[in-house]
């Protein structure tokens, strides 16, 4: 793989000597008593390769960085780490940095002439006035310590807890146009499954509004290629108008599995066809047999988009970024297992179990990456995010082929999560393993929200399937963890709402046993998917050769009865199993009548 992943188009981006993030990059700052310029660019993102073209082509931006500056160059997609400890707003992200990697500031988006002032102006105040800019540094490393500190597990982890997300999510709606919060205006998958777990759950009809608003609006706004196929990133307005026009693997698969869930939840095939859509655009567009594997993205500089759909070409289309990354292939491994049931096709099961292998063996070998390609795994470690994100796709698999060795590996990156990132203090998952040498704010270990939600969920599946009562209490220790924290995350905490409502719910466990062609297991799939059950686990078993009766088989905890083969016995042997419970959001419907 390329160390450096430059603009598309004609530049001279590369004429800047660009070091990569390591030790050698930092001590050679050191040595030359030069401060760091840190570019944090991404292969899908339009404005990092303007930056390309025109900023960091001009000769006088280049002079200046050469001579008064170390200058790094970090791909956002292979080093979500850094990203994540530096972005300074977006993409791309111009940060200055002491040469022991304290930040100071920064900005995005530079033109030349911006650039080169702000970078005359900084490399005259390092030279006069660097006590004041380690001073800022430190402050900021050690605010950034202190907000890290602050994730510990606590015992309030209250079921009420899902309502006042479901609180906040309300609260950001966009009744007018769909979606939620204002513009940028990007479609949320997460939330949209918050939505589809609160309607199934609480049956009441605003959740079905909320969604369907939103759904509607996504499918025939400008954010959905109608063309290609496929969701774009965001829009600019909040009417869902002025896409940009990049697509990324990881909101598409997302939208794909919350449009087939609300296609059958709903009964509305236009959504069924707009997630199959997805799916081929998926397969089309970022699979490669080659890994197997799918690539991170297509990108959006190109002038694809403003052709009519009769003069676009295969050959004319964005090129999709050549990596592939092991968190959002266990995401696909995960939700191409889920619709290859609920679609019928078990092609999609085949690819995503052949994608799942390539992500395993690598993980048995010693040799589990964050990035690969055909070429092999780079030597970009593997993250937290990578981990569950395997974990959970295994546990898909077992449970859509009931396979035993699935569950075995399960169990082996279970542990090997624990014993890496889990904090057995505080509680939670860290993002990244301990770095003694860990250059500047590579040194704090931080705990996110929506990979502990996931590691949550799996864990919560496996104790389901294991018994093992620890994965159970590893998960709650991980969900109350952000007990204090969860609201400043706004309505991007709607996964954690959602695994609080798992959590302190008994998990149901339907499997169903056909042909996921025939009629009549399609039929208790979709009985199934509409099953009212805060906690609701569905596996899926092919029915041997002449078995043409398609059956279901219903658990609760140790509890299992006789199967059923219609989807009115289904529903008639899960309400025997378990009490409904009262809705609690009555007071925000009345103040939303409308939605």
């Amino acid at each position: 793989m390329s160390e450096f992943r430059f603009s598309p188009n004609p530049n001279r981006a590369h004429l800047v000597k660009w070091q990569p993030w390591s030790p050698a990059a930092f001590t050679k700052a050191q040595e030359e008593d030069k401060p760091v310029l840190l570019s944090i660019s991404a292969v899908w993102c339009y404005w990092c390769h303007v930056m390309d073209d025109d900023t960091y082509s001009d000769p006088e931006v280049q002079d200046l960085l050469n001579e008064h500056f170390v200058t790094i160059r970090v791909d956002n997609d292979h080093r979500p780490d850094i990203n994540a400890r530096y972005n300074v707003g977006g993409w791309p992200t111009t940060a200055f940095l002491t040469g022991h990697g304290g930040l100071i500031g920064g900005a995005t988006y530079l033109p030349p002439e911006q650039l080169i002032s702000m970078i005359t102006e900084f490399a005259e105040a390092y030279k006069n006035d660097r006590p004041t800019l380690y001073t800022q540094a430190r402050d900021l490393l050690n605010t950034r310590k202190d907000h890290a500190q602050r994730f510990v597990a606590s015992s309030q982890l209250e079921e009420s807890m899902t309502d006042r997300v479901s609180r906040i999510v309300v609260g950001s709606y966009d009744a007018t146009n769909g979606g939620f919060g204002s513009e940028p205006k990007f479609p949320n998958a997460s939330i949209l499954r918050f939505l589809n777990h609160q309607y199934r759950t609480t049956g009441e009809d605003f959740f079905a509004s909320m969604l369907i608003k939103t759904l509607d609006s996504l499918s025939d706004g400008q954010v959905h290629d109608s063309s290609d196929g496929g969701f774009f990133r965001h829009c600019a307005q909040a009417d869902w108008t002025q896409p940009q026009h990049e697509k990324m693997l990881e909101d598409n698969l997302r939208l794909a599995r919350e449009f087939l869930d609300a296609s059958i939840l709903l009964n509305r095939p236009k959504y069924r066809e707009t997630a199959k859509q997805t799916f081929d655009y998926l397969l089309e567009q970022l699979y490669d047999p080659a890994v197997p594997g799918f690539r991170g993205s297509q990108g959006a500089h190109s002038d694809y988009f403003s052709l009519s759909p009769d003069q676009r070409t295969a050959d004319a289309r964005p090129e999709s970024d050549p990596s592939c990354y092991a968190s959002n292939n266990g995401l696909a491994v995960t939700v191409l297992l889920d619709a290859a049931w609920k679609l019928g096709d078990l092609s999609l099961q085949t690819k995503a179990l052949q994608t799942l292998e390539t992500l395993d063996s690598a993980a048995r070998s010693g040799s589990f990456s964050h990035v690969y390609s055909e070429q092999g795994p780079s030597d970009v470690p593997a993250f937290f995010t990578d981990w569950v994100w395997l974990l959970t796709a295994l546990v898909q698999a077992h449970g859509n082929t009931a396979a035993e060795g699935y569950l075995e590996r399960a169990v082996a990156v279970a542990q090997i999560m624990v014993d890496g990132f889990f904090d057995q203090k505080a509680g939670g998952f860290f993002d990244i393993e301990d770095q003694p040498d860990g250059i500047g704010h590579l040194q704090i270990k931080e705990k996110v929200l929506a990979d502990n939600t996931v590691a949550a969920q799996a864990l919560i599946r496996l104790h389901q399937t294991t018994r093992n009562a620890d994965y159970r209490q590893i998960a709650e220790a991980t969900l109350s963890a952000f007990v204090e924290t969860f609201r400043e995350q706004g309505e991007f905490a709607a996964d954690y709402g959602l695994t609080v409502h798992l959590l302190n719910n008994d998990l149901v466990e339907v499997t169903v046993e056909g042909k996921p062609e025939d009629a009549g297991c399609q039929a208790l799939l979709a009985a199934a998917v509409r099953l009212p059950q805060p906690n609701l686990d569905i596996k899926t078993i092919v029915a041997v050769d002449g078995d043409s009766v398609a059956r279901a088989h219903v658990c609760l905890d140790t509890v299992c009865l006789p199967p059923v083969d219609s989807p009115a016995e289904l529903s008639e042997a899960v309400a025997g199993l378990t009490k409904q419970q009262e809705s609690p959001f009555q007071d925000i419907f009345q103040v939303f009548p409308g939605a």
